[in-house]
């Protein structure tokens, strides 16, 4: 039985839905106070992060279980494992604190204000969709790019064979004495 490539194709969506990193070294702050963790939880209900992450879970769960049906038996302990992983409650605190570290208490009220608005609430309801249909169109892309990655993976395992080198004595070439 093999899984197919969806949970990293996910994490990559997710990644990708979330923004850039703010820097390639982890920045060591002081521990959020508990007053930022609860602006920063009441951002991501306001952006709808839990419907998009629900979403986003149970799309990858069901496109597993259509190209893989042999794991139909097993969906109850593949949903628990998406779900200490990816869901919004594994997340929650992690995306908070990644937060934080983006945007300052105002800018977090500002946003949390925007998606009160009716495009706030509209962008929030299609951010679902789109983490969706972008989990969707890497699984499809790296499908269709799995058999050349392969067959790369193949030429470079080929070329860090060592070479064979006859076994026993070197015989002289028949120019030599």
């Amino acid at each position: 039985m093999k899984i197919r490539p969806i949970v990293p194709a996910l994490g990559l969506g997710l990644a990708l839905w979330l923004g850039p990193a703010a820097a390639d070294e982890p920045v060591r702050t002081p521990a959020p106070r508990p007053e930022e963790m609860m602006l920063a939880y009441a951002l991501l209900e306001a952006a709808g992060t839990p419907n998009t992450m629900e979403q986003t879970l149970q799309h990858s769960l069901n496109a597993q279980l259509q190209s893989a049906p042999e794991l139909l038996p097993f969906r109850s302990a593949f949903e628990s494992y998406l779900r200490r992983t990816i869901s919004y409650e594994a997340q929650k605190e992690e995306l908070a604190k990644a937060y934080l570290e983006l945007y300052t208490p105002d800018e977090m009220r500002e946003l949390i204000r925007f998606y009160q608005t009716p495009i706030g609430r509209r962008k929030a309801a299609a951010d679902a969709k789109i983490a969706v249909s972008l989990a969707e169109v890497t699984r499809r892309k790296m499908a269709e790019q799995l058999p050349q990655f392969q067959q790369e993976l193949q030429k470079l395992q080929q070329l860090r064979q060592p070479a064979q080198t006859p076994v026993g004595p070197r015989l002289p070439s028949p120019a030599q004495p």
